[in-house]
């Protein structure tokens, strides 16, 4: 492995050091690490799984903090309580590190955000966690059982068609299971939906984020589909743009938030 390669990663910040990573919000109050406004730790951990799988076979992980485990195992990691992977969450601090033995840590400097937006959005979640659906309800249930397609690309392959989510089939055709697809492809098409349209969902959020953006992707493996653009992508979409893809906090829903993959622009 590498070491001290620290490099923006999936819109965090990521060095990669002889024993492990150490991977960082890039958002900052007085010098100290906050969550991005659909960021947390579970978010980062599998942001930097994924670029810590680059370079290492990762077997197994043990989570120490507040992570989402079955968004970790949709993700297609394994967690156990015996893991050869450690990942420990900062006590006070938007941080994680991912090692085999030790807790890491490492200094660098992010990007100042303000106090006020960043209070507003935090108290914004708590409200949606408790509210009430007026859009399209989605049990537990489904959200669990739909996870691998949306955090992870997971796909089947019918002839030379790739199929994008996962579905059953009736008659003669039976599909077999893919490997996930890549996560990159081109902007089609693009929307932003003003604060005062946006779905319940994102009703208390959209009017302090200034409104919802999702773009239309041609992924390069073959499927379309609609996604969200992350919460703190200032990047302008065009189309013939190219996106990659990172996990991001969805929408909260019966005390449960909901996680997914978002477009990151370049």
């Amino acid at each position: 492995m590498s070491s001290n390669q620290c490099i923006n990663w999936q819109g965090n910040l990521a060095c990669i050091q002889q024993d492990g990573l150490v991977i960082k919000s890039r958002h900052t109050i007085d010098g100290n690490h906050v969550f991005g406004p659909d960021s947390d730790y579970t978010t980062l951990a599998v942001s930097g799984l994924s670029l810590l799988s680059e370079e290492s076979e990762i077997n197994s992980v043990t989570v120490n903090g507040n992570i989402d485990k079955l968004v970790l195992q949709a993700c297609g990691y394994l967690v156990d309580d015996d893991g050869e992977w450690k990942i420990n969450c900062a006590n006070d601090s938007a941080s994680i590190s991912i090692s085999k033995d030790v807790e890491m840590d490492w200094e660098v400097p992010g990007e100042e955000t303000d106090r006020e937006r960043y209070n507003l959005i935090k108290n914004a979640w708590l409200q949606e966690m408790n509210a009430v659906s007026q859009g399209a309800f989605v049990s537990e249930q489904a959200y669990r059982s739909g996870a691998a397609s949306r955090m992870n690309f997971s796909s089947q392959q019918l002839g030379d068609i790739r199929i994008w989510p996962p579905r059953e089939m009736i008659g003669d055709q039976r599909p077999v299971d893919a490997p996930p697809l890549g996560q990159s492809g081109i902007i089609e098409s693009w929307t932003k939906l003003s604060a005062g349209g946006a779905p319940s969902e994102f009703s208390l959020r959209a009017p302090i984020l200034g409104g919802i953006g999702t773009v239309f992707v041609k992924l390069n493996d073959g499927p379309r589909g609609v996604f969200l653009i992350a919460d703190d992508d200032n990047s302008e979409p065009e189309i013939g743009k190219v996106v990659s893809f990172g996990l991001r906090r969805i929408y909260a829903q019966d005390g449960l938030i909901r996680y997914g993959l978002k477009a990151l622009i370049s």
